[in-house]
């Protein structure tokens, strides 16, 4: 009897034995919650962007959220924000008390539209979170539109660790700051966890504070022997630091992250190549970017195709896939409160029911590439 080929996850963490001994090291050590492992994180993240400073936190949506408290924004504020993204692009908006004002998308890059940024730059914005979708970086117009306008630009860079642009790496160079997520299914991950990269020094001081209730000094340098043990409340702020447990993995994965990454573009070549002929389907971007990290492979199904038929066909041959995204406009409370720019979102509507996430990590060998292509081809015809 032939056995079933193993299934083919949409997105699992490349662990191996050099990561499980890095977070055994600190189960050993004494010290679980932010220490000396999450400052040489930190320090080796710098290193890795070019920003000089990093501030590990306990999520790229505790990132966003320390960026935006730190704008000061005015209530009511307008601030920019894709349409096309996860939910915490906007909802930090709205904590920080801001209001998300949704923009319509590019259809080559899904990235958002630099016609519907100017547009709505016309009317007047506040500020704005740029999404890099995928990991690719949003169009250098983009920044040079926010740049022009002087107001703040939030970086949500999720998909983008390891991702340049004319700048250099993407670290927050010329705004705000960049968000990193270390969540579980991203190029490096931590289990969960993001940063905050930034070339601003109040604003990385005042990240360190917030992310610890807005304490003056946090456990580690409280707890040490020898340690002055007074500090204050600055203001109050969240509960977002790293854990050196999870710190301890974030840099075993960082120290081989090249060679994680190389595998993925592999990937992603292979891919490309193997889709190119396909009738009517298109990857996201037409043609491979090499600035991009790779954080996703998104196909745009031909028009009129069924997507939840596709990914329950996939499914029941064992690869996983996925969506990003579902746009924010169409989800009831976003759609209930939250205005969408002047230039509409016609292209995040044409869009919205044709995306589809194949899977993509650094396991995936050239043979689990043609297996899902093949099926997805099998399954289009």
């Amino acid at each position: 009897m032939r056995a079933d080929p193993p299934p083919i996850g949409f997105a699992p963490p490349s662990i191996d034995e050099t990561d499980i001994e890095a977070v055994t090291r600190v189960l050993r050590s004494g010290w679980l919650s932010t220490g000396v492992e999450c400052e040489q994180f930190e320090a080796e993240l710098s290193a890795v962007v070019g920003a000089p400073h990093v501030v590990a936190v306990s999520s790229c949506t505790a990132a966003l959220e320390i960026a935006l408290d730190a704008q000061r924004f005015r209530p009511g504020a307008r601030v920019g924000v894709p349409t096309w993204t996860f939910a915490a692009s906007a909802s930090t908006v709205v904590r920080a008390g801001g209001v998300p004002v949704l923009l319509d998308i590019d259809e080559e890059t899904l990235n958002v539209s630099v016609d519907a940024l100017e547009a709505e730059l016309a009317q007047g914005l506040d500020g704005v979170v740029l999404v890099h979708f995928g990991g690719l970086p949003v169009a250098r117009q983009v920044l040079d539109a926010t740049s022009a306008a002087g107001i703040p630009v939030v970086e949500d860079a999720a998909h983008a660790f390891g991702a340049t642009d004319h700048r250099g790496p993407v670290s927050g160079l010329g705004t705000v700051g960049a968000c990193f997520s270390f969540y579980a299914s991203k190029n490096l991950t931590s289990g969960e966890g993001g940063a905050l990269a930034t070339h601003d020094p109040e604003l990385a001081a005042y990240a360190r504070s917030h992310r610890l209730h807005g304490l003056s000094s946090d456990a580690w340098q409280r707890y040490r022997v020898g340690a002055e043990p007074s500090y204050d409340l600055v203001e109050p702020g969240l509960k977002a630091n790293m854990a050196d447990l999870l710190a301890a993995l974030g840099r075993s994965q960082l120290a081989r992250f090249g060679q994680l990454q190389a595998r993925r573009r592999a990937a992603v070549r292979c891919y490309r190549e193997l889709l190119r002929p396909v009738d009517g389907l298109r990857v996201v971007p037409t043609e491979l970017d090499e600035r991009s990290a790779d954080h996703l492979l998104v196909v745009l199904l031909p028009p009129g195709v069924d997507r939840g038929h596709v990914i329950a066909s996939l499914g029941r041959q064992g690869i996983g896939c996925s969506i990003h995204f579902r746009p924010l406009h169409t989800f009831s409370w976003f759609a209930a409160n939250v205005p969408i720019g002047v230039a509409g979102v016609a292209v995040a509507d044409r869009l919205a029911d044709r995306a589809l996430s194949l899977p993509l990590h650094a396991g995936l060998t050239d043979e689990d590439v043609d297996r899902v292509v093949t099926a997805l081809v099998q399954e289009l015809r």
